[in-house]
Order: C-alpha cells, then structure tokens, then sequence
C-alpha cells in the first residue's frame, strides 16, 4: 500500500512521528485492506491517509470526526468478527483489560495486525506531564502478555524520547538507551492464529451485494449508540 506522509511533518507531534515511522513500512509489506483506527478523544490524528483504494474508518472515544458517518461506543464496535486487516488504537490502552482492545481483537481478522500507540507508564514524561492521566500510558510488559496469550507475536516495538525531550533517537526492540524510562512508545502485535476467525469466516452467510456501504459492510446487527 501506498500511503500519503507529504503533509508537513513539522506539525506532527513526536507521538504523531513515532506512530508513522512504524506503520509506513507496516502498511506497504502488508497491504491491508480495510483499516479501523480508534483514538482518544484528546489525542490528536495519526497521518494516516491511504492512496489506494484501502478501506479506512476512523473512530475516536467520546467524540466524532467532522462529517463521520459513523457513531458509536468504541466499546462495543458495530462491526463483525475479522473485518479488519488492520487495527490501530492511539493513547486508548494501559495493560490490555480494556474492552476496546477486547473490541479491537475482536474485529481484527485471522494474521492481521494491530498496532498500539502510547506513553510508557514508566517514562518521565507520563509520570510528570501526564500526572492527572489525561491519557492512558503503556505498561509494556503486561500489554506484551497479554497480546502473547491472544496468539500475537510481538514484531516491533519503537521507542522515543527522555524525560519529555525527544531525544534519545528512536530504538527498536527492548534493549538500547532509553529503557525502561522512554517516553513514548509504538507496539507492533501480528496474529498467528486463524483457527477461531477461520471458522467464522468458512461459515459465515453471505450477504447479497448492495446490502451496505463500502467502509460499513462488515457493520454487524449491533444496535449502534448515538
């Protein structure tokens, strides 16, 4: 896939820059086709905007985008089992008891993808900007075990910044300058299981064309929350 970064990176934040080092190579190895982000009402956008014809909805907890077509509780996603290639959740998960992740899991589809943004909770930054825990912050090893016990491998984790300044430069794994106190972290988990969603999909009816919208055909019969 190929996806258009020629915005301004100098209007990013560094989580912002840190979650697109990632998921540029992420998406051209992997070209997902359909791709569901799921944001915290106080974080801002990832620059994410594909330039095929992929499939993107964007979701964020406690408000909507301009113009959304869609509203609803990111807790309990209006979307069927795998419908996803693709899932990203932004400065929404601490150590995986979530039920947004529950959620995201759910709608992620067999060898999918997900991808986890955040501040580590051990960073200066979290523990010194972030005190009133405006946002979620990363406990990685529990995050780690949690995705591992769900048929996950842990692919890539990037790391950034120290004590709220960002520097050190970006590293990749568990090890280098920066651990356990950077400030910021992008997680990467791929699924290695396709018994559970396979048997989903080999069953599931098929719905006669036209029924649904492009982005909503995976909407499930959930009552959807205004």
């Amino acid at each position: 896939m190929d996806v258009d970064y020629t915005q301004d990176l100098s209007n990013l934040s560094a989580q912002q820059k840190l979650a697109g080092q990632l998921l540029q190579p992420l998406l051209a190895r992997r070209r997902p086709a359909r791709i569901l982000v799921l944001k915290h009402e106080g974080a801002q956008d990832l620059p994410l905007e594909p330039a095929n014809s992929a499939q993107l909805i964007r979701l964020s907890a406690g408000g909507s985008y301009p113009g959304a077509m869609l509203q609803c509780r990111i807790s309990a996603l209006p979307f069927e089992e795998a419908a996803f290639d693709l899932v990203i959740l932004h400065h929404l998960v601490a150590d995986g008891s979530e039920p947004c992740l529950a959620e995201a899991l759910r709608v992620l589809g067999a060898g999918g993808d997900i991808v986890i943004s955040g501040l580590n909770s051990s960073g200066l930054r979290n523990r010194i900007v972030n005190r009133k825990q405006k946002v979620p912050a990363l406990k990685l090893n529990r995050i780690c075990h949690f995705l591992k016990s769900q048929s996950f491998n842990i692919e890539q984790c990037l790391l950034m910044g120290l004590g709220g300044f960002s520097r050190p430069a970006v590293k990749t794994g568990w090890y280098g300058f920066g651990l356990p106190f950077a400030d910021r972290v992008v997680l990467h988990g791929h699924h290695q299981s396709n018994i559970h969603n396979a048997h989903i999909l080999r069953f599931r009816q098929v719905k006669p064309a036209g029924r649904a919208s492009a982005a909503l055909d995976g909407c499930s019969s959930r009552e959807v929350a205004s």
